[in-house]
């Protein structure tokens, strides 16, 4: 993606272009603000410094937790809004009396001040004229009563009320101090006393309004704390005797003494788990032991199982640990001496002996346990028995309970609540004996002994900037709406069309000696105004126009093949463009090398050749004619043919008489074709001076019998859009337009228009040269 760059060499070129537009701009705004710092008055500012103080609160808050004031951004636009309000502007102008101070009522205006009032006044009486008009004719009675009802009279007191404060709201400003906690009063007046004393008097009143905002917040808050301490205390005590009352009617008991209840529900519900337990470990017993038995005696001669459960049983014990022992030895014996051993047969008899003891105290244990799991399982039905009875019971008292609950829980709430509000009502009937204000005044409005404006350098300044971003704007505005063609980038870039040359305006030169030799018909015509001649390249040649012509000549020379005459045709986009000079002086250019040449007025609409030429006015012809008479009336073209003064240029006049309103179609006619046939085996270039391209479709009707088009187009004034209109509705015409050629261009503005890659720019350099001068001389 590439990013866009600004051309900052086309943006001074604009600049430079457009400057006297920026000048005139800054030197209006500099004039505006001359005469704004000469008739406005010069006003004054006062200011007063009002602190928001943390540090009171701090000492508040050790009584009263209500004092806690903040002094952020919030509490500074709080304040800004309390000072600007309805009721503080009011009090400050009763205080100063500023209803009838004329100083504040009718203060000196600026001119500008006066002009807009003026216009108003002027745009709203008529309205006032059409009021009344219309009410008089509503009402006939109304205009007959002159002395204003007390309605009407207060009406216009509260207007005028009104009217001051909003004027004390919109010229006070309130403004924080840094990133303090203070906060600066300001006011503009023309009178600096009065400045002074209306900053002061909202600083003062301020103070007081935040004083009595909190004493009438605290009395407020107090009145209805009291009552709402009663209400709570009424509602608590309600509450109370209500439980109270519910629980017996009800013959419901305290959880103490209660055997059917919830808390007698959970109580045995806890036995019962515990019962559970016991049942279970005892059939746990009962089954170790069922295991040991039922696999017999044998099995206790290897050792007590494992899987027997412990237990206190002191016999039990000893028979165990004696197994053991006697296992322990018997195996002792068999290892060391062998089962041939006298010892072993001993040894065998203590072993069964003593598994037959441990035996039977397992059977003794078996019973027992048998006897503490019928126990077990007896009172787990009991408890479960107990545990239903209970349940059905707290089932038929349960919708009872709960709502002695929530009668009970209602009771303790506005307790609290009432127990909470009584704390903060003594909290707040405290407070309410301090005049509690975070606000104290730091510094007293002085009166300003200098006037703050207007600064004459402050508005020369403002005028400047507002004089360059006029200038900018209208430099933009203009450069926008400059659709014209100037330069040959527009030429080439934006049309798309090769760029011939710049052709300057040019003043007429002197009338030259005829030099008849030069004539080679009878016949010669002059285009000569006065002592004046349109014929201007043949005697500049080391000119810039004269130049530009040979750029087009060359042009049309390297598009042709080798011995190839030309029809070329000159036409332009609009009337009054310079086609017919350039056609004049491009003819005689061209017919200095040697080429010979030969130039058609083909505009039957204007025929500006043929009138620029004394052969329009019939001076030394009986009987004048053009084009059309050898186009209509089988004359010969060499016998209309005509020699241009001073030039070796051939010239073939257009007469065209009032009576004949067809000249435009007969140039696409078959004689047309013929005689540039003809003419094509005389000369080597044919230049057709032809219509305009805009208003007529001259051009459109034989351009395809011709072999080049040059379009003229005059600087600065020939629309790019036009062009390029013409261009591409015209079918044919890009292959046959050898390009485009600016005329009557203003070569000391076009270098403000061109590019630097555009030799256009670097003119004034080339005069010099082209005139042979020496510039170093």
């Amino acid at each position: 993606m590439q990013t866009a760059t600004v051309d900052l060499s086309r943006l001074l070129a604009a600049l430079r272009r457009r400057k006297f537009a920026i000048v005139l701009a800054l030197v209006a705004w500099v004039i505006l603000g001359l005469v704004y710092v000469v008739t406005t008055p010069k006003y004054y500012d006062a200011s007063a410094m009002v602190l928001l103080d943390r540090n009171i609160d701090r000492a508040i808050q050790q009584v009263s937790p209500f004092a806690d004031l903040a002094t952020g951004d919030a509490a500074m636009e709080s304040a800004r809004l309390v000072i600007t309000s309805d009721p503080v502007a009011r009090r400050v102008a009763e205080r100063l009396e500023l209803y009838d101070d004329p100083a504040f009522i009718a203060p000196p205006s600026s001119l500008l001040g006066k002009v807009i009032s003026y216009v108003r006044g002027t745009v709203r009486r008529p309205i006032e004229l059409m009021t009344e008009y219309f009410s008089a004719v509503d009402d006939p009675d109304a205009g007959l009563s002159q002395t204003p009802s007390e309605d009407q009279v207060q009406t216009q007191e509260q207007a005028r009320i009104t009217m001051i404060t909003t004027v004390l709201q919109q010229n006070v400003n309130v403004y924080r101090v840094g990133q303090s906690s203070a906060f600066g009063i300001s006011y503009r007046s023309h009178d600096p006393v009065l400045a002074a004393n209306i900053v002061n008097a909202f600083a003062s009143v301020y103070v007081s309004d935040v004083l009595d905002a909190n004493f009438d917040a605290t009395e407020r808050m107090t009145e209805w704390m009291q009552g709402r301490l009663t209400e709570l205390e009424t509602d608590a005590r309600e509450a109370a005797r209500a439980a109270e009352e519910f629980r017996a009617e009800n013959g419901l008991v305290t959880n103490r003494n209660a055997s059917i209840s919830q808390d007698a529900v959970a109580t045995i519900n806890s036995e019962l788990s515990t019962a559970i337990s016991e049942a279970a470990r005892a059939r746990a017993r009962v089954s170790a032991m069922q295991a040991v038995v039922d696999r017999g005696q044998d099995v206790l001669l290897s050792g007590a199982p494992s899987g027997l459960p412990s237990t206190e049983d002191e016999e039990f014990e000893t028979r165990r640990i004696a197994l053991a022992n006697a296992i322990a030895s018997f195996e002792r014996i068999r290892t060391r001496f062998g089962e041939d051993s006298p010892q072993f047969a001993p040894s065998e008899r203590l072993v069964e002996q003593a598994a037959d003891r441990l035996y039977a105290s397992i059977q003794r244990l078996l019973e027992q346990a048998r006897g503490e799991e019928a126990l077990a399982e007896a009172r787990v039905s009991a408890l479960r028995e107990s545990l239903q009875d209970a349940v059905s019971e707290d089932v038929d008292l349960g919708p009872a309970q709960v709502q002695l609950r929530t009668l009970e829980d209602r009771a303790e709430t506005l307790s609290t609540l009432y127990q909470t509000f009584l704390a903060q009502f003594q909290e707040v009937d405290q407070q309410g004996s301090f005049p509690i204000s975070n606000v104290r005044l730091l510094r007293e409005a002085q009166i300003p002994r200098s006037a703050s404006g207007p600064s004459t350098s402050k508005t020369l300044v403002l005028c400047l900037v507002l004089g360059a971003m006029t200038g900018l704007a209208i430099t933009t505005i203009a450069e926008w709406r400059d659709r014209f063609l100037r330069t040959s980038d527009q030429v080439n870039a934006e049309l798309g069309v090769p760029f011939l040359g710049y052709l300057p305006r040019v003043n007429l030169p002197n009338l030259p000696k005829t030099d008849q030799s030069t004539s080679s018909k009878n016949t010669t015509v002059s285009f000569a105004v006065g002592n004046l001649s349109p014929i201007y390249a043949p005697f500049h040649m080391r000119s810039q126009y004269a130049e530009a012509l040979r750029t087009i000549r060359l042009s049309s020379q390297l598009s042709l093949t080798s011995g190839q005459s030309c029809v070329l045709g000159i036409t332009s986009a609009q009337p009054e463009e310079g086609k017919t000079l350039t056609s004049l002086n491009l003819a005689a250019v061209i017919a200095e090398t040697g080429s010979s040449v030969i130039l058609i007025d083909a505009d039957p609409h204007r025929t500006g050749l043929t009138k620029l030429a004394r052969l329009a006015t019939g001076m030394g012809l009986r009987s004048p004619k053009g084009l059309l008479d050898v186009l209509t009336r089988n004359i010969r073209w060499d016998e209309v043919c005509r020699d241009i003064d001073r030039t070796r240029v051939d010239f073939i006049p257009c007469v065209v008489p009032d009576e004949f309103s067809h000249a435009s179609e007969i140039l696409g006619s078959a004689a047309f074709k013929a005689l540039l046939d003809d003419l094509r085996h005389e000369y080597d270039y044919i230049l057709l001076d032809l219509a305009p391209m805009g208003p007529v479709t001259d051009v459109r009707g034989i351009l395809g019998e011709l072999d080049q088009l040059v379009m003229i187009a005059e600087w600065g004034k020939t629309s790019k859009n036009l062009v390029s209109g013409l261009i591409r509705s015209t079918p044919g015409l890009e292959e046959k337009l050898l390009g485009i050629a600016l005329n009557k261009v203003d070569l000391r503005r076009l270098s403000a228009y061109a590019s630097e890659t555009d030799s256009a720019r670097y003119m004034a350099d080339y005069d010099s040269y082209l005139s042979g001068t020496n510039p170093t001389a």
